[in-house]
């Protein structure tokens, strides 16, 4: 692909330097524009609000970066994070408290850590890579484009200071990974493109965050609180978990906009208390020396944009990350599907090596909208179980109710076979679907539905038939094939290999 000669890419966080080490491996030179200084130590970034908060990288996710950045994992130990597959923790909702579980992400090597040691650690091995610069202080202010404005051919920049000199750089390709504060949709206007009208998930939601040191006393008394949210009872989620460098953090999370967590210590300290599993969180958080926090942060909405369906889309220009499609953070998602999005464009870059196509361009964009689909369907279905939250868009959300009601009594008889039982197979199931390694279709499936009815007439089973409209088990994957959407997440021989070896765990 020697017609490949320089890319740009805007923003230097985890999209942006997942972006530039993937495209390095096909331009002869890349380019990282940040608006921000850069520290020289794992630090927190004025460019990114959200970093003083909880990051995590769900098992899609890692096993991207761990192609990307091979041993990258072992880095973040080596400096202090946590490998949470060595981790015990506790799970806790409506339907019960499972203790001391081995973690379900035992066969991925994912580490704990802070977003700022991540990124500092991946961004350490992308300053090593010779053909990739960085040019930070530095914002991007428009798009070059060819006389007939249908290609991107660069960026128009400006430094931020003092001179606030301005200039132009060139490219064959421009990379849009500037996160949630993004000026791409103003930058197509100027040079007369219109956008289509995007997905929004009204979800008003907000989370606290507060950090604590961990006394050597209790290193090893202790592990990961996960307390699921209710939000018919109006119960928040919150997590207490280590990060590293004998550093735990404390989250509570709501949506809908009623009465977000509190930024005060003793008002967060109540609120505590009205958590699934609220003894066992209080009691070791009493343990702990609060340090940092709380503080808080509010989202009012997260978008989904269809770029994919503009005819005019020009050649030369790429989005991703929360520039493309953004997320409510606490599930987690938004590294992840970054990564995704990056190893997408990868394999279409392959393709159109081997196979030049026309528009090649909004062909990726549509391939990144397949891809990420299962991530926005769940976390949207998740979230519109709170009061106040609402999808609005060109088009209706599929199958909701229904999931909502087949995941809660999926969750029930999970909960109970794994406390009463000792089985945890429909518990590792629910796991890996959420870990976006299982595809939803592989959960909501005909032969689980008919397995998870037989709960004896209670109020979720009654929900679900309800919801469900038909008696006959033999017509269950039909009728789930009706309302659920169809997903088309690609999997390579690398996630088959590991489902192959899950389903051979559970079997024991």
């Amino acid at each position: 692909m020697s017609e490949l000669k320089k890319a740009v890419v805007i923003g230097a966080g985890i999209a942006g330097l997942i972006t530039a080490r993937m495209l390095s491996d096909y331009y002869d030179e890349v380019c990282i524009i940040e608006r921000d200084e850069l520290p020289s130590e794992p630090a927190n970034r004025q460019g990114v609000p959200q970093s003083f908060h909880p990051h995590r990288v769900l098992p899609r996710g890692g096993l991207i970066l761990e192609h990307y950045f091979p041993g990258y994992n072992d880095e973040l130990v080596a400096l202090g994070a946590i490998p949470s597959h060595e981790e015990k923790f506790m799970i806790a909702n409506r339907y019960g408290t499972l203790v001391n579980m081995a973690n379900a992400d035992s066969s991925f090597k994912i580490a704990s850590s802070s977003r700022a040691l991540l990124e500092w650690v991946l961004r350490q091995r992308v300053q090593s890579i010779d053909h990739i610069s960085f040019l930070t202080s530095t914002e991007v202010t428009g798009l070059m484009t060819s006389e007939d404005q249908r290609s991107i051919t660069g960026v128009y920049t400006k430094e931020r200071g003092r001179d606030n000199r301005e200039a132009m750089l060139t490219a064959d390709m421009v990379i849009d990974a500037a996160g949630r504060s993004c000026k791409l949709i103003r930058w197509l206007d100027k040079i007369g493109l219109s956008v289509p009208e995007p997905e929004v998930l009204k979800v008003s939601l907000g989370y606290s965050t507060r950090y604590y040191k961990i006394p050597s006393s209790i290193q090893n008394d202790w592990g990961t609180v996960i307390t699921e949210s209710d939000p018919v009872q109006g119960i928040r989620a919150g997590m207490l978990w280590r990060i590293e460098n004998d550093i735990a953090g404390l989250l509570l999370f709501n949506a809908g906009g009623d009465e977000y967590p509190s930024t005060q210590p003793d008002e967060f300290q109540e609120q505590i208390k009205h958590l699934f599993a609220s003894d066992e969180i209080v009691a070791l958080a009493d343990q702990l020396e609060p340090f940092q926090g709380p503080r808080g942060y509010r989202i009012s909405e997260s978008v989904r944009q269809h770029f994919e369906l503009m005819e005019n889309w020009p050649s030369g220009l790429l989005v991703l990350g929360d520039a493309f499609c953004s997320f409510d953070p606490i599930h987690g998602q938004g590294m992840t599907v970054a990564a995704i999005e990056a190893e997408t464009i990868a394999k279409c870059l392959n393709e159109q090596r081997m196979h030049p196509e026309p528009q090649f361009e909004r062909q990726v964009l549509l391939r990144m909208q397949q891809a990420i689909e299962p991530a926005w369907w769940l976390s949207s279905v998740a979230d519109l179980r709170w009061k106040g939250v609402e999808h609005v868009g060109p088009s209706r959300m599929k199958g909701v109710a229904f999931a909502q009601k087949y995941i809660n009594l999926f969750t029930k008889q999970a909960m109970k076979k794994a406390s009463q039982e000792n089985n945890k197979h429909l518990f590792f199931t629910q796991f890996l679907m959420n870990a976006l390694i299982l595809p939803p279709s592989e959960y909501f499936k005909g032969e689980i539905l008919n397995m998870i009815l037989n709960d004896n007439g209670s109020e979720e089973e009654m929900e679900l038939r309800a919801e469900l409209g038909v008696q006959d088990p033999e017509l269950f994957q039909q009728r789930i094939d009706e309302i659920i959407p169809s997903f088309q997440l690609e999997f390579d021989g690398q996630i088959k290999k590991l489902l192959e070896t899950f389903q051979h765990a559970m079997s024991k």
